[in-house]
């Protein structure tokens, strides 16, 4: 299990505490999108002793050179933003999103999930021809929120999984 939060929430009980409370938690890795890769250092180092796995992101105007030292700070896997703007669901997969995947993929080692503008299944199979794997935020949101359903949350999730397999 990775959770996404923002870095004040990191920064106020301190990096090491936080890092350390989240592997107590059984939480395997940690995305912080507003930490600023010049000053991951810290987090990085703490995150690691601790055994959280730190997911950077890249999005679709990260430069190659910038790209390789996302890849080379990743642990776990790369996130590749699919898209700019704001997270939400979309009617169709930019193109941005597999290209960006592509990218990342030239230069890391490590997975690389696309996130933002992943929606549906068929939108995850697509960006899965290129991608490993999908990270999909705002259509699990909806379900959750518009059903309170545990069920239907895991149902969704079903067929994001049974579509990546059919289609790999």
């Amino acid at each position: 299990l990775a959770v996404m939060t923002y870095y004040n929430l990191v920064f106020r009980p301190g990096v090491t505490r936080f890092a350390g409370e989240l592997a107590r938690a059984g939480i395997a890795g940690a995305i912080l999108p507003d930490l600023p890769l010049d000053e991951a250092g810290p987090w990085i180092n703490a995150a690691d002793a601790a055994g959280v796995e730190t997911v950077l992101l890249a999005a679709p105007t990260t430069p190659d050179d910038r790209l390789e030292r996302i890849a080379d700070r990743s642990r776990g896997f790369l996130y590749a933003v699919g898209l700019l703007g704001v997270t939400g669901e979309r009617a169709s997969l930019a193109d941005s999103a597999k290209e960006i995947a592509r990218r990342a993929k030239d230069v890391c080692d490590l997975p690389v999930l696309v996130g933002v503008g992943v929606s549906t299944p068929q939108q995850a199979v697509e960006v899965c021809e290129v991608a490993d794997g999908v990270v999909v935020g705002s259509a699990i949101v909806r379900t959750a929120l518009e059903t309170g359903s545990p069920d239907q949350v895991a149902h969704l999730v079903g067929e994001f999984r049974a579509a990546i397999d059919r289609g790999a």
